[in-house]
């Protein structure tokens, strides 16, 4: 015959199984909040890093801009500088004065003959009229030669050159100064000075034009944009 199992073994049965799902369920939701408070921190961290990434990529951004800004502003002012020494170089009256001594020779002499004086003078060594006019060829020589470094260099915007010296005045210093220069270099010998053709590159020159005809000249498209006043239309 069996045996009937007694009411306290059962008891301790169902007590025993109760037990086991109370701790499987504690367990599972351990194990739930465990992976939540992983995941929250995971993603605050993830947070976190984009915003310390897009702070460092804004960071870079206004510190190249202003970089940028700076680099712009002090180039114009160094522009603005340059050209400024330049034109109160050409307005000084030792320079103006080195125009009317070379200008008062060519009108003295003719335009035709004033190169010819100039040589016999030098050949013959009488230096006392020639002087004054040796000093003023070399003073103004020597400032077109500082544009054309300047404009070689990049030192002056290629618009502030178009406005001054200008083609007007640079065909004017090619006709006259050029030669006298010439005239110097076949006594004394030495290189072509290349003032003169870097004016006609700068310019776009081709040939100068009498000062009675400015629309003579022929040119190509100068280098400096714009309209040139040598340019026939």
């Amino acid at each position: 015959m069996p045996k009937t199992p007694s009411p306290e073994s059962s008891s301790s049965s169902l007590n025993f199984k109760e037990s086991l799902r109370k701790k499987k369920f504690v367990n599972h939701v351990r194990r739930q909040s465990s992976f939540s408070f992983v995941q929250e921190n995971l993603s605050k961290a993830l947070t976190e890093t984009n915003v310390t990434l897009i702070v460092s990529i804004l960071t870079l951004l206004s510190t190249v801009i202003l970089q940028t800004w700076y680099t712009i502003v002090t180039r114009n002012m160094h522009y603005v500088g340059t050209f400024h020494a330049l034109h109160s170089e050409y307005a000084s009256p030792e320079m103006l004065d080195a125009i009317d001594t070379v200008n008062d020779f060519i009108f003295e002499h003719g335009i035709e003959h004033y190169t010819d004086v100039y040589m016999r003078h030098k050949k013959d060594r009488i230096r006392a009229p020639i002087k004054d006019i040796d000093h003023s060829r070399r003073r103004v020589v020597h400032w077109y030669s500082k544009v054309c470094l300047f404009w070689e260099k990049s030192l002056i915007p290629v618009h502030l050159l178009q406005t001054f010296p200008g083609p007007e005045r640079a065909v004017y210093f090619i006709r006259t100064f050029e030669p006298l220069e010439e005239s110097s270099r076949m006594i004394y010998g030495g290189p072509k000075n290349g003032v003169f053709d870097c004016l006609r590159k700068m310019y776009g020159i081709w040939s100068e034009a009498p000062e009675d005809d400015a629309n003579a000249a022929t040119c190509s498209d100068n280098n400096l944009g714009g309209s040139n006043a040598y340019c026939p239309a």
